[in-house]
């Protein structure tokens, strides 16, 4: 093995450990988990991993090691998304419904106004 290939393995290594630190905090608080790239940048250097995140350098390192491929769910331009079990789906937005707040209010206003009058 050349010194080059031991010393990119570090590197992977050390970016597996903080990927994994990072989907134990999101899982526990059941959030996904997306960083855009200087917010990966910025948690990189905070512990002391000397690699800068950008997407071609994540990709080169992506596309060689299979225990990078199983933590992320997904990356591009802007940043990289965090496979996280148990996790809603960041891309899902919750469910739409026609009824308004204000609507919502006036409906438990109104189951609650017979109780409040019968009690007088």
């Amino acid at each position: 093995m050349r010194f080059v290939e031991f010393a990119t393995e570090q590197v992977t290594d050390r970016l597996v450990v903080i990927l994994r630190n990072l989907i134990g905090r999101a899982s526990a608080k059941k959030t996904p988990a997306k960083l855009n790239w200087l917010s990966l940048n910025q948690i990189l250097k905070s512990n002391d991993a000397n690699i800068g995140a950008d997407y071609e350098t994540f990709k080169s390192m992506y596309d060689t090691s299979p225990a990078i491929q199983n933590l992320v769910k997904n990356f591009n331009q802007d940043g990289i998304e965090l496979n996280v079990p148990g996790a809603p789906d960041a891309d899902k937005e919750a469910p739409q419904s026609d009824q308004t707040s204000q609507d919502a209010v006036d409906k438990i206003a109104a189951s609650a106004a017979p109780q409040q009058l019968s009690q007088q």
